[in-house]
């Protein structure tokens, strides 16, 4: 997704066959963030297009973000998620702050992105890192892992995002596609972006870590 307010993005990892964070299995229980029935434990900003039906949040263009009531430092999210229609962009936000930026879309102004769009050519990719407006931090992305892990429109993809300390790391299907150092916000919210795609969303669920 575009980003308009102007940031500085510090070079790329350099080094390969970087692991990222693991999940700790001494971590505590998963705990659902997703009911299936309503946004309860969800705040819908700048009007966004958010919803639940038939037990999936339903994400239907439009622009703004979905929040989560609770901030988290150290955890593992998990979601599945699909594209409605080809090249259907939104993106998962991690540790961010609560507020957002006065302008049409509303988007945060202090967290990071995990994109999530129906693309695995653009520099931009399924599963890249993208800031919104948070201290400058280093990542790394697998192109041929994107290229592998990636399921076409229609089909149900999966995401487990792992934040420790300052490290992290993003598994799409199963596969590690991305990892960043340097994370400096080390709490936030977790979020839902609408950038004008349509998506869906189920089995919305994190474990602390910490």
């Amino acid at each position: 997704m575009s980003k308009s307010i102007p940031v500085i993005l510090a070079v790329a990892l350099l080094y390969s066959g970087c692991t990222g964070p693991d999940a700790n299995t001494n971590g505590g229980p998963y705990v659902s963030l997703f009911n299936g029935d309503n946004l309860d434990g969800w705040v819908i900003e700048n009007n966004g297009a958010f919803s639940a039906r038939d037990g999936l949040l339903v994400l239907n263009k439009g622009v703004g973000w979905l929040r989560s009531d609770e901030e988290f430092g150290d955890f593992v999210l998990e979601m599945d998620f699909r594209f409605l229609e080809e090249g259907a962009n939104s993106g998962i936000f991690i540790r961010t702050g609560p507020t957002s930026n006065e302008d049409e879309n509303g988007w945060p102004d202090n967290g990071y992105q995990v994109q999530c769009k129906d693309t695995i050519t653009e520099e931009r990719a399924l599963g890249t890192m993208i800031p919104y407006g948070a201290p400058p931090f280093t990542h790394e992305s697998d192109r041929d892992a994107i290229s592998r892990a990636y399921r076409p429109t229609g089909e149900w993809n999966h995401y487990q995002i792992t934040c420790k300390g300052e490290d992290l790391g993003v598994k799409l299907n199963e596969i590690l596609v991305t990892t960043a150092k340097g994370i400096k916000n080390l709490r936030g919210h977790v979020g839902i972006q609408a950038e004008h795609g349509h998506l869906e969303f189920r089995n919305i669920r994190v474990q602390r870590l910490d």
